[in-house]
């Protein structure tokens, strides 16, 4: 009967011929068959995957330890011909994607067994429409077509990954938590079914009805397919829950900002009435000492007067009413615990950001600020650094603080110091992200520096 290898794709008559149908655009072919599987599953999973740092140090070490493998599966193909290889050759080339997901993935175990699982099931599904499409080949020629067919297949996929998959799977990695331990079970059942269906009781390749276990499987896609999507709506519905409540959080901590804007212009305006009361009584006073020409206590009245009138300075940072009253509250929080502050701002009033977004992020970053300084000593020296600019319909902020040296961070972030803590970075980055902006943090000098851009829009 003639048969296929499905992962090598040598086809033979009979028993396989070890060294003689081994030739040097065989091998080649083979050693390419088995890059391009790599590679392809490789970018697949890298498309939505978080690198542990250093990124560049992991990724080449997970290349290297991958062509290694890839190396070693060929040549073993070319000492000891299709054989042996036909029955082991998909799970050394599974262990070698394996091993770059253990090198180089930084996210929670759960998300990367799905993650793993899922490219499984995809890489499974690919080789198996590669090899139908083409059956009609013999020998190198159908190494060659398969090869083509999927270098087609991997040229459509992969952008899809990289610009709509991959920001939704963030999101929802960033989101859920102990939901991704069931998620799991999704894939897994599938690649189960695949298994089943294409290898058991015989491997697709020695089906006889062919048609009606090509409509078997191809059911099992649609099928898998459209648990998939209700797997992503029941999880968005979830992150919208999240994010209704997160958001419901921010426009609680905006009312109060905006009641705590309300009782200092109140106070504000009390003093000044009182202030422009009392002035009767202050002119009525000089005017007596100018007329007694007693200047020396003259000037001493004066003086008293203006000390008394800068112990309620009025804060006007910017135009902007939000950013003026997150920067107040600050303020004064710092001011009570002894901070130095120092603020360069030029916000005006219209700047195309929502203004719960403006609280999320420049509330977070001055809060952390705040946490960071308040880790200190009490002797140690404190200062926050804000500066806040908008120009070309973009909002930049950034804001330094000192810190301890002891800061840890985990990819992009750093690891909160707080039990339950760390929404305040992910919530500027989710923001960020949603303005086309960026947020970044870095720590320098004994500094903690957060930097946020914002696209109005």
């Amino acid at each position: 009967m003639l048969r296929y290898n499905k992962m090598t794709g040598h086809q033979t008559t009979g028993y396989y011929k070890a060294r003689g149908e081994a030739d040097v655009l065989y091998t080649v072919l083979v050693f390419l068959s088995f890059f391009q599987s790599v590679i392809g599953f490789t970018l697949m999973t890298s498309s939505v995957m978080h690198f542990k740092e250093p990124v560049k140090k992991r990724i080449v070490t997970g290349f290297a330890v991958m062509l290694l493998g890839i190396i070693l599966l060929s040549y073993t193909v070319y000492s000891q011909g299709a054989g042996p290889v036909e029955r082991v050759a998909i799970l050394v080339i599974l262990l070698i994607t394996l091993s770059w997901f253990l090198i180089c993935s930084g996210d929670r175990f759960f998300v990367s067994l799905f993650s793993f699982l899922t490219f499984v099931n995809i890489y499974v599904s690919i080789s198996y429409v590669s090899d139908n499409l083409s059956m009609d080949f013999d020998g190198n020629a159908f190494i060659g077509t398969r090869i083509a067919i999927r270098t087609v297949i991997y040229l459509v996929i992969l952008p899809l990954l990289f610009k709509y998959v991959r920001p939704r799977f963030r999101m929802l990695v960033n989101t859920l938590d102990k939901e991704w331990r069931v998620a799991t079970l999704v894939p897994l059942v599938f690649l189960i079914m695949q298994i089943m269906v294409l290898y058991y009781p015989a491997p697709y390749w020695y089906w006889t009805n062919a048609s009606w276990s090509r409509l078997v499987i191809v059911t099992v896609y649609i099928l898998f397919l459209a648990v998939y999507y209700l797997l992503y709506i029941q999880s968005s519905a979830i992150v919208e829950k999240y994010a209704l409540e997160k958001r419901q959080l921010l426009m609680a901590q905006q009312e109060k900002l905006w009641e705590s804007e309300l009782i200092r212009q109140k106070a504000t305006a009390t003093l000044a009435l009182r202030q422009r009361h009392d002035m009767h009584h202050h002119n009525a006073v000089i005017m007596e000492l100018l007329q007694s020409g007693d200047t020396g206590n003259l000037k001493a009245y004066v003086k008293s007067v203006n000390e008394t009138l800068d112990t309620h300075p009025a804060q006007a940072f910017c135009l902007n009413p939000i950013a003026n009253s997150i920067l107040n509250l600050y303020a004064s929080r710092a001011e009570e615990r002894n901070i130095k502050t120092t603020y360069h701002v030029n916000v005006p009033e219209g700047i195309g950001i929502d203004h719960i977004d403006l609280t999320c992020v420049l509330g977070n970053a001055l809060e952390n600020a705040l946490e960071g300084c308040l880790r200190l000593p009490e002797d140690e020296e404190k200062e926050i650094s804000v500066t806040i600019k908008y120009i070309d319909h973009r909002l930049r902020l950034k804001v330094e603080n000192t810190c301890k040296e002891d800061i840890i961070f985990e990819g992009e972030l750093p690891v909160t110091q707080k039990i339950g803590g760390g929404t305040g970075t992910k919530s500027i980055l989710y923001t960020a992200e949603r303005y086309d902006g960026t947020a970044g943090f870095s720590v320098m000098n004994g500094k903690f520096i957060t930097q946020i851009v914002l696209n109005g829009k």
